[in-house]
C-alpha cells in the first residue's frame, strides 16, 4: 500500500457585501473564512510520509527510514505485498594499515576487493515479512522471517519485532546456524530512534575457519583453546539513528557478546546516510565484513577498520 495523504480542500465562505452590515462584522467573517485553509496543513511526520509514496503508511516516524541500521534489524515494517532490496559492500583493505600515501595509492582500499551481500524481502502481510540474504563471505546464505508484533503508539512506548533465521555456508549446504532475535525500539519525536536486539545464534563455533577469508589481508586472531567448549553465542545488538537534517542521518551500532562462543571483538559500525524517496544510501565504517547474524555473533577485528556502504530500495 502506498502512503498517500488525502486532504479535503478548504471551503471558502463568500461574504456578500451589504451596506446593512457593519465593517467590523465583515472583517470577522473574512478571518473565519481563512481558518480551514490553515487547518489543512498536516503534521510533520505525516508530511514526511506523504513526500515519499514508497514509504508504507505504517512507518511510525521519519527516524524509521530503513529495515536495518548497518547490520542490525530495526522494527520498521514493509507494506503487504511490497518488496525490499539491500546491497551491502565491505572493502577488504584495512584503513589503519599504511600511511596516507599508501591508502591514496589504493584509492582508500577501493582497490583491495570487497565482500558483497545481496538481500531481498517480501511483505507477506503488513506485519509479517520473509527474506533471503547471501554474503560472499564463505558463500553464506541466510533465510529469515520476521513478525512485527507491537508498534509504538499512544498506549505503548516501544515497538517489538521477532526474527527467526537459518543460515549456512557454501550456499546453505554446510555448517547450519539457527538464530532467534527480538528487536525493541523507541522513537523520540522525528529526530532519534534507539534499538536493542538480544539474540541467540546456534552452532557458531563450527564455522570459525572463515576468519581466514581467502584473498583478504585481515587477521581476526581467534583463540581456539578459550572457546573449545562453547558452541552457541548470545549477543546484544545496540544501536540508534539520529536525523541531523531533512534527509540526512547518522547511524551507529555495537554488538557485544553476552555468553557462549565469543571470539575476537564485538562488531561495531558507524555510518552517515541519505534518504531519497524509497532509497537509502549509507556510507559506513566497521570492524567486520559480517552482515548475517551468524557472522555478527563470531565478532570482528580488534584492530582493523573497513570502509563500506549499503544501498537499499523499497518498492
Amino acid at each position: 500500500m502506498r502512503g498517500t495523504l488525502l486532504a479535503t480542500p478548504a471551503r471558502n465562505y463568500m461574504i456578500r457585501p451589504s451596506v446593512y452590515l457593519p465593517l467590523r462584522l465583515a472583517a470577522a467573517a473574512l478571518l473565519l473564512s481563512t481558518g480551514p485553509v490553515f487547518a489543512q496543513n498536516p503534521d510533520p511526520a505525516a508530511a514526511a510520509t506523504a513526500q515519499s509514496p514508497d514509504v508504507p503508511v505504517a512507518a511510525p516516524l521519519p527516524t524509521q527510514i530503513d529495515l536495518n541500521l548497518i547490520n542490525l534489524p530495526t522494527t520498521m515494517s514493509i507494506a503487504r505485498h511490497h518488496s525490499y532490496f539491500r546491497l551491502t559492500h565491505r572493502f577488504a583493505g584495512d584503513l589503519r594499515r599504511g600511511d596516507f600515501g599508501d591508502l591514496a595509492a589504493d584509492l582508500f582500499t577501493l582497490d583491495k576487493g570487497a565482500v558483497i551481500g545481496l538481500e531481498y524481502r517480501f511483505g507477506i502481510t503488513s506485519n509479517i515479512q520473509a527474506g533471503v540474504h547471501r554474503s560472499l563471505l564463505s558463500k553464506t546464505i541466510q533465510v529469515f522471517g520476521r513478525w512485527d508484533a507491537l508498534r509504538q503508539g499512544e498506549s505503548l512506548p516501544v515497538s517489538v519485532s521477532v526474527t527467526g533465521s537459518y543460515e549456512g555456508l557454501d550456499n546453505l549446504r554446510v555448517y547450519h546456524q539457527p538464530g532467534v532475535l527480538v528487536t525493541v525500539s523507541r522513537t523520540f519525536g522525528d529526530r532519534l530512534a534507539l534499538y536493542a536486539t538480544p539474540a541467540f545464534v546456534g552452532d557458531t563455533h563450527a564455522v570459525d575457519f572463515i576468519a581466514g577469508h581467502e584473498g583478504h589481508d585481515h587477521d581476526l586472531g581467534l583463540d581456539e583453546d578459550e572457546h573449545a567448549n562453547h558452541n552457541d553465542t548470545w549477543f546484544m545488538g545496540l544501536g540508534g539513528r539520529l536525523r541531523f537534517c531533512t534527509t540526512g542521518y547518522i547511524t551507529g551500532e555495537y554488538t557485544p557478546r553476552l555468553g557462549g562462543y565469543d571470539p575476537n571483538a564485538g562488531v561495531w559500525g558507524v555510518g552517515i546516510e541519505k534518504r531519497t524517496g524509497g532509497h537509502t544510501l549509507q556510507l559506513n565504517f566497521t570492524n567486520s565484513f559480517g552482515t548475517t547474524f551468524g557472522q555478527l555473533a563470531r565478532g570482528g577485528s580488534p584492530h582493523d577498520v573497513y570502509l563500506g556502504f549499503n544501498i537499499t530500495r523499497r518498492f
